[in-house]
């Protein structure tokens, strides 16, 4: 082979590597958009047979029920003890833990139940779900050369 055949196949060699190249760039947006649809899909057709209730009694010592309104009772009390003495730091905590025991009692209230679904259905949601998952994560976490 002479000069100007080696440097020929050298361009040519360079040619298929950038296509190549190219090709595995579209595969991976490919790979990425679909990752999101299916997670999305199985989330949704998750989320589709999941039920939300709330109660109104949330805490329970024993047999006995605390109402969730005895909650905001540490708020109530912050606020009186902020009018009667502003400068005290101590209301100001109070009231921010009535705020924080709010939220939480609103958090705890919540009560999540999956509905009865077939076993083709649940394998469906997970596997979409899971294969979604893998697909973006495979194109997140995937090293890059350059």
């Amino acid at each position: 082979m002479n000069r100007k055949d080696k440097q020929l196949e050298e361009e040519l060699k360079e040619l298929r590597d950038n296509i190549k190249e190219t090709k595995e760039d579209n595969n991976e947006v490919l790979q990425f958009f679909l990752g999101i649809i299916m997670l999305g899909a199985g989330l949704f057709m998750l989320s589709k047979r999941v039920m939300v209730h709330s109660s109104w009694h949330i805490w329970r010592i024993g047999s006995f029920d605390i109402s969730s309104g005895l909650v905001t009772v540490p708020l109530i009390i912050g606020i009186i003890w902020q009018f009667y003495n502003s400068k005290s730091v101590i209301p100001k905590i109070i009231m921010t833990l009535g705020v924080v025991f709010i939220i939480i009692t609103i958090i705890m209230s919540i009560r999540i139940s999956f509905v009865p679904t077939s076993m083709f259905d649940y394998i469906i949601i997970m596997g979409l779900a899971a294969a979604g998952s893998g697909l973006l994560l495979k194109t997140v976490f995937k090293k890059r050369d350059k």
